[in-house]
């Protein structure tokens, strides 16, 4: 698939639906996908869209309108399916664990996916290229890897948080095919289940959501995959307690906040798990 980079940022909306308006920067373009399946979980890489739906896999390329669908095949059933799903959490059919990402070494475009049983004891992990078509076993990944978190593709690789026990950062290289740990921040300086991982202007950033006694706030890391280092690169204050009282319902662990991009006039565009912009 052939793509254009362009700072651009996609809405989703259903078909009878309003379009949403949104007074923004002028050096960024809003783009609409009014489809049955907008408002399902999605991947994205240099500007096209992965959707999986029950069945099928979707790529898409809104600059050109390009359309590729992938049999997803029948779903292992692994997880009790009428285990509870909040909303708030991007879940995937089947309940996969997904990437979606871009091989830096020959330009192919790969979906990644892996699922896990309760225990954690079976774990399956299957990749496909899309220029192939064709679904390929994979190794087993070394440990579990949430259901509930999106992925980010940075530099030929997909990344994983895992915060089941602690923080944890699992990578896997598209080029290789290996999976790999990556450092994170200290314990102390992580709500491990608000951590979002994206990748803001080619950099893998870790979005941290936090509260003190008045505000919500979030801390932006931005890290070197290879060897850890990090920086917060923007810490920013949200809004008061008093302002949404709905948000201070939520466990603060389950209130996140993640970047889309940074404008050349410095703005910093992100949505959070109540569907703002």
């Amino acid at each position: 698939m052939n793509v254009q980079k362009k700072l651009k940022i996609m809405a989703a909306r259903d078909r009878n639906r309003f379009r949403p308006l949104f007074e923004g920067d002028e050096e960024v373009d809003m783009l609409y996908l009014n489809c049955n399946v907008a408002s399902r979980p999605s991947l994205s890489c240099d500007g096209l869209v992965c959707i999986p739906i029950p069945g099928w896999i979707n790529v898409l390329n809104p600059s050109t309108g390009e359309f590729l669908r992938f049999s997803s095949g029948r779903d292992p059933r692994l997880i009790n399916d009428f285990e509870c799903v909040d909303s708030k959490f991007d879940v995937f059919p089947g309940f996969w664990t997904m990437g979606f990402g871009r091989d830096n070494v020959n330009g192919s475009y790969k979906i990644v996916r892996m699922l896990f049983d309760r225990h954690f004891e079976n774990r399956y992990c299957q990749i496909l290229d899309v220029n192939i078509g064709e679904w390929r076993k994979q190794r087993q990944p070394p440990y579990f890897v949430g259901y509930r978190e999106k992925s980010a593709c940075v530099n030929g690789s997909i990344y994983w948080s895992q915060a089941l026990i602690r923080c944890k950062l699992l990578a896997f290289d598209l080029y290789s095919e290996e999976f790999r740990d990556v450092p994170t921040p200290p314990r102390s300086e992580i709500c491990e289940r608000s951590c979002q991982i994206v990748n803001l202007e080619d950099r893998l950033v870790l979005a941290v959501t936090y509260t003190t006694s008045l505000h919500w706030n979030v801390k932006i890391w931005s890290m070197d995959a290879h060897d850890g280092t990090r920086s917060i690169t923007y810490s920013i204050r949200l809004f008061s307690k008093d302002m949404n009282s709905s948000i201070m319902n939520h466990f603060q662990l389950w209130f996140w906040t993640r970047p889309l991009a940074v404008s050349k006039r410095g703005n910093l565009f992100f949505h959070d798990n109540e569907k703002r912009l």
